[in-house]
């Protein structure tokens, strides 16, 4: 029996792990001149902190940190997130620390978290997550949709580390697979798919040059005059001077992207272009959640 068939044998005969299956249904509403949390209803181990209004420049705008105590996704987990901003209301949501997607085990039972934002007319919604980690033997998916109605706004980043350079260790097999889609109305803004598979190590140059840091930023300007776009557009290639972000404009989105081997390199050159874009789309500055800085 060829080694192949053997591993193949062997998988089929692997334990399935009866992973956590946790859900989180939040909903924001304006109330008494504040965004107010008005739905926190959540199974198995998926929590938000008390709402918090930091702001004196937007006083309105509700912070809420997501909490997920056992710190990571093993095989089987399934995390589902829904979030519904009601007409008028601002949301920031982060997180306290990165987020983990640990080896998988013999049966490569896969390990999927999905978040699904909901914008109804004259909202805003910043999701601002640090980095999710992938280690070595993941079986990863990662799906966040964010589906627009009217003139409501997005800036939201996501960044994926590939195995742990810190420790030596390169992500040289398992699998990521990850979705990115924004829709306004129905009409797709950007549809993104990105697979990571035992293919694509460091050793191959077609899998993002060798290095194990990518990221992606994005914001709606589509509300915004095409010469306010462009300048916006011009701000930030002039003052990110990061060789290794690209910035386009696409659709109504500015996109920001990242290839190197740096995480706080990409969160620094995210932050510093949040505190662009935000006082244009949305109105005031960009003021960094609390929780960041422990």
């Amino acid at each position: 029996m060829s080694q192949q068939e053997q591993t193949a044998c062997s998988n089929s005969h692997a334990p399935i792990k009866q992973g956590w299956v946790a859900t989180l249904d939040l909903g924001f509403a304006p109330i008494a001149n504040k965004t107010r949390l008005t739905l926190n209803q959540s199974q198995g181990p998926l929590r938000v902190q008390r709402p918090f209004h930091p702001e004196l420049a937007a006083p309105d705008c509700c912070h809420v940190y997501l909490l997920h105590p056992p710190g990571g996704l093993v095989a089987g987990d399934h995390l589902l997130m829904n979030v519904e901003c009601l007409a008028g209301s601002k949301v920031v949501l982060t997180t306290p620390a990165s987020g983990k997607l640990y080896r998988s085990n013999l049966a490569r039972q896969q390990q999927r978290q999905e978040q699904r934002f909901h914008l109804q007319d004259n909202s805003s919604l910043e999701w601002l997550p640090p980095e999710t980690i992938v280690f070595n033997g993941a079986q990863g998916r990662l799906d966040s949709h964010f589906m627009l109605q009217g003139n409501a706004q997005l800036i939201a980043w996501e960044i994926t580390c590939l195995g742990r350079k810190a420790s030596d260790e390169d992500f040289d097999h398992g699998e990521l697979m990850q979705s990115i889609k924004v829709y306004r109305e129905q009409r797709p803004l950007l549809i993104e798919n990105t697979r990571i598979d035992n293919a694509n190590t460091a050793a191959n140059p077609a899998a993002l040059a060798g290095k194990h840091v990518y990221a992606c930023m994005l914001a709606t300007v589509d509300l915004l005059s095409e010469l306010a776009q462009k300048q916006l557009l011009e701000d930030l290639r002039e003052q990110l001077a990061c060789a290794e972000v690209g910035i386009t404009l696409v659709r109504g989105l500015i996109i920001l992207r990242y290839l190197g081997d740096n995480a706080e390199q990409v969160r620094q050159e995210f932050e510093a272009a949040w505190a662009l874009i935000r006082p244009v789309t949305l109105g005031h500055p960009a003021v960094r959640p609390r929780i960041w800085n422990t």
